[in-house]
């Protein structure tokens, strides 16, 4: 259909794929529970405090994204490292290190599922005229694994992985590559991630409107490690902010950051 621009509105919307999109993380707590359940027995050890181990290994290990960017290209890898960390912690046999993470990534996987939200939006972003496209990070094996299973790639018209691309978020080449596939300025683009360092700050490093989405679940700290220039919880609000179905117009609202935090 045909449709005006508002002032500011974009003509291009990007979007991550991972905990955007895609709800990776909803299935996390539990896949790890089952999985320390499965070899609590063989590590003679109560499962519950190897779970908890493992999770405050992980958050240390990815706090300083930029020191272990790398690793989202060896993901199993650095899932193995972690899980040794914490082993060690609990001075259990680290030897198991690899049985684990493997089991871990049996668990979780079944548990990925599209957020109830998204088809809705891509379709309607899609009816509207915008150009879509996706942005995101990770090996080139396994987020194709996550395209093939879930009917989201017809909606876009790039798709740009890091194992792919050779290079991920927030790196300002994969939003630049974007940006000339659908032929826009960076002034008419808006990026939608949940990622302050690479998805918020990756956009606006190349002057892309950046839109976070913390899905209940995150919080804006005091001193972020990016300033979104539009705060959201669902992708409902994004809809409001650019479709009005009636005027057949977009709605120029303003930035609110001071939703959050």
């Amino acid at each position: 259909m045909a449709m005006r621009y508002a002032q500011d509105m974009p003509r291009a919307v990007f979007f991550d794929l991972d905990d955007t999109l895609l709800d990776t993380s909803g299935g996390v707590d539990e896949a790890w529970s089952l999985t320390c359940q499965a070899f609590a027995s063989e590590l003679s050890a109560p499962w519950e405090p190897l779970r908890l181990a493992i999770r405050r290994e992980a958050q240390a290990f990815w706090a300083d994204e930029a020191a272990v960017g790398h690793w989202r290209l060896d993901l199993l890898g650095a899932r193995v490292l972690v899980v040794r960390t914490a082993l060690t912690a609990e001075g259990l046999d680290d030897s198991y290190s690899e049985r684990i993470a493997e089991r871990y990534r049996e668990e979780v996987t079944p548990r990925m599922k599209l957020f109830p939200d998204t088809l809705e939006t891509l379709e309607e972003l899609k009816r509207q005229g915008f150009k879509l496209g996706l942005i995101t990070n990770g090996p080139a094996e396994m987020q194709r694994e996550k395209l093939a299973r879930f009917p989201i790639e017809p909606y876009f018209g790039s798709v740009v992985i890091e194992g792919v691309f050779g290079a991920g978020k927030p790196d300002r080449a994969v939003f630049e590559h974007s940006l000339r596939v659908a032929g826009v300025a960076p002034a008419e683009a808006w990026h939608v991630g949940d990622n302050l360092y690479a998805d918020i700050g990756g956009a606006q490093a190349v002057g892309i409107h950046a839109v976070w989405i913390h899905r209940d679940r995150l919080e804006l700290k005091d001193e972020p490690l990016a300033v979104p220039d539009r705060v959201i919880g669902h992708l409902a609000e994004l809809r409001e902010g650019l479709v009005d179905d009636e005027r057949g117009t977009m709605d120029a609202k303003q930035p609110n950051t001071g939703d959050v935090g």
